[in-house]
């Protein structure tokens, strides 16, 4: 068994045992004298799937029993006090044991394993304002030693840009080739504007060129139909940035478990200001969830593949986003055709 999948199957039994323990040692309501927990049982009782993860379930009794009082003898043979002495409590246990072979966990999981070794959490091995930004472009190269490196969509990913507050935020990511995406919140008032026109977002191709791409109008969202900016950019970005491919939060949650429900190591890629990214797998951990990492992309991991599929705190891709997408072309005289969002098609993995 390769080291990452024992350690992630060591965490679930660790988190089972510690959600055991943190039960066995609730009172009863009735009970006012200091409980001894008597040693119970922890038995098998069958395999179960979520369309998934596979579990194994355990039945779990245990007992708890208050000590006789011993400033009162005649409490010790009271029948009321008798029945408060002792309780009886039964649970079952689900243990995470691993993914269904047809699961879209699977795919993924399988893959990451493969493709860790000597890998780190990086992006850039260089990520500079020089004197004179933004009239003097930045200084940027990609670390090859990345997760991310060699994989579809990474160039997608812009370094910085303009309206950025500190190096890093308010990060843009390129959904078409002449649309970009960020946080809707703190980017000002709702709906189609020019303020950011002709502010400069920088994007860099596999072989460190830098790309310039100037920005010519926006539309900011921040109600319904959700929580993004997206931004018009004066020309097609070239073939070196290709734009990343994309799917529904909805259908992303409902075909990949997510470790808070219970699949054991789900890697999803975080990226976040200072220029790493998160696995959100023990060892490839970073923390992406500060001031300025709102509209930070998160991405699933295919294999070869970025898929880009919702903000840190921000909407996903939806259909008011691409009418928003088109809105904004045909503002600029654009045939909206041209620009459309292109969805990964995911339905061939199971739901859960």
């Amino acid at each position: 068994m390769n080291s990452l999948n024992r350690l992630c199957l060591a965490l679930g039994l660790a988190l089972v045992a510690h959600g055991v323990a943190a039960q066995a040692v609730i009172e009863p309501a009735a009970t006012v004298a200091a409980t001894n927990m008597v040693a119970g049982t922890n038995t098998f009782i069958g395999w179960s799937t979520n369309g998934a993860a596979i579990y194994q379930n355990f039945r779990v009794a245990r007992e708890w029993r208050s000590p006789f009082p011993t400033n009162n003898p005649a409490l010790a043979t009271n029948p009321m006090i008798m029945r408060l002495r002792a309780a009886n409590s039964v649970i079952t246990n689900q243990v995470f044991a691993g993914f269904l072979p047809e699961s879209l966990n699977q795919f993924v999981w399988t893959n990451f394993i493969a493709h860790t070794n000597g890998r780190g959490t990086q992006i850039w091995s260089q990520r500079t304002h020089p004197i004179g930004w933004p009239a003097v472009a930045p200084v940027i190269l990609w670390n090859t030693n990345s997760l991310l490196w060699g994989m579809q969509g990474l160039t997608a990913l812009s370094p910085c840009w303009e309206g950025e507050g500190s190096t890093g935020q308010v990060p843009v990511t390129l959904l078409t080739r002449r649309h970009g995406y960020t946080r809707g919140h703190g980017m000002g008032l709702e709906g189609f504007n020019t303020r950011q026109a002709g502010a400069k977002v920088w994007f860099l191709t596999a072989d460190n060129s830098l790309v310039t791409a100037t920005i010519r109008r926006a539309v900011v969202r921040t109600g319904k139909p959700g929580d993004y900016t997206i931004l018009l950019f004066d020309r097609d970005l070239p073939d070196t940035i290709p734009p990343i491919r994309v799917a529904t939060p909805a259908e992303v949650q409902s075909r990949y478990l997510s470790p808070a429900q219970g699949s054991g190591c789900s890697p999803i890629f975080k990226t976040e200001q200072a220029g790493n990214v998160s696995a959100d797998v023990p060892g490839f951990t970073v923390n992406t969830w500060k001031g300025g990492d709102s509209g930070s992309p998160n991405l699933l991991p295919l294999p070869g593949e970025l898929v880009f599929f919702s903000g840190r705190s921000t909407s996903g891709p939806s259909p008011e986003m691409q009418a928003d997408m088109d809105a904004l072309s045909e503002l600029e005289g654009l045939n909206s055709g041209k620009y459309q969002l292109q969805w990964v098609d995911l339905s061939k993995y199971p739901n859960h």
